[in-house]
């Protein structure tokens, strides 16, 4: 029999020499909760930065990271925060035009005739 000492185990917060450490993808998480945010904020920068982050957690997943689909859904997600921005300002500019078009010419008349 031999007598083999283990070895003393780390200092607490210290890893062991063999332990693996956990690859994370905090792009893809990023990307998923500010392509969340730009359904609601569709006016601000977070679009970009969602489709950013989606786009580049996406390369690193497909180098070994984890949380694929984390990314993906964050670039779609951002993605369809800029076809709601794109929808929105279509309806504005929509009603915008409706309004003017009604009351611009009755205040075009009322302007002619002086008598408003």
């Amino acid at each position: 029999m031999t007598d083999q000492l283990a070895p003393p185990p780390p200092p607490p917060g210290m890893l062991r020499p063999d332990a693996r450490i956990a690859q994370t993808n905090g792009l893809a998480t990023a990307s998923l909760v500010l392509g969340v945010l730009s359904l609601v904020l569709f006016f601000t920068f977070v679009i970009i930065l969602a489709i950013v982050f989606g786009a580049i957690g996406v390369s690193r997943a497909n180098q070994g990271a984890p949380n694929r689909s984390m990314a993906v859904a964050g670039l779609v997600l951002g993605i369809a925060g800029i076809v709601v921005g794109i929808f929105f300002v279509a309806s504005i500019t929509t009603s915008v035009r409706q309004v003017d078009g009604h009351f611009g010419r009755s205040i075009q008349v009322c302007m002619n005739d002086r008598s408003c």
